[in-house]
Formats: structure tokens, sequence, C-alpha cells
């Protein structure tokens, strides 16, 4: 029962330290809390929505050159991206607070859907 509760109060803790966060960063007059909320918003949005790479990087590799390639590279390249810019969403979900520049371009994979996504600073 002990284990239990633990494992619930460990959430919890995180939600009302973050809910008290946020609203204390966005206070700040240097910029820092739009940082910041902008860092946890696409660190959640990457997180939740990288499975889009997948459907993404086939079209975009059979519009490039042929369905058959689209179907063998592309799923390929749409694992091995959707990975990535889940894991990035991880990293920037839980570093949130240190804000930085944007690492992968598009910010987010819906957005310029015909462009291949790259990963580093531009």
């Amino acid at each position: 029962m002990l284990n239990r509760m633990r494992f619930i109060s460990l959430p919890a803790i995180f939600a009302m330290l973050l809910i008290g966060a946020v609203p204390i960063a966005m206070a700040a007059d240097d910029g820092y809390g739009t940082q910041t909320v902008n860092k946890f918003g696409r660190g959640l949005a990457n997180t939740a929505t990288g499975w889009i790479e997948l459907p993404k990087n086939v079209v975009n590799t059979s519009n490039q050159s042929n369905v058959g390639v689209g179907i063998t590279w592309g799923l390929v390249k749409g694992v091995l991206y959707t990975v990535g810019r889940t894991a990035v969403g991880a990293v920037e979900l839980v570093t949130f607070f240190v804000p930085n520049d944007e690492f992968v371009h598009p910010t987010y994979a819906w957005k310029d859907f015909d462009q291949d996504t790259t990963f580093g600073s531009q």
C-alpha cells in the first residue's frame, strides 16, 4: 500500500510544482516565462505527436522518388525521425525550465508537412 501511495504522490507533487511554477515564471519581465512555457508546449506536442513523422516521411519520400522507395526508405526514415522527434520532445518536456533554441525544424511535425525534418541549431 505504501508503494502505491508513493507512486501516486510523485506525479501529484510534480503537477503541483508545475502549476505553481508556471504563473511565477510568466510574471518575469525578462521573457524567461514565455521561453519556458513555449519549450514545455513544444516538448509536450513533439512527445505526443512524434508519430506523425511516419506518414510524413513515407509521403515525402514517395513524392521525391517513387512509391516503392517511399514505402521502404520512407518508412525507415519515418521510424528514425519519430524516435528522434519524440526523444527531443521528452527532453524538452523534462528540461523546460532551462530555455534554449528550438532543436527540431520544423518545430512541430504537422507544420510544413512537405519539408524534411532536421535536427540541430539553425
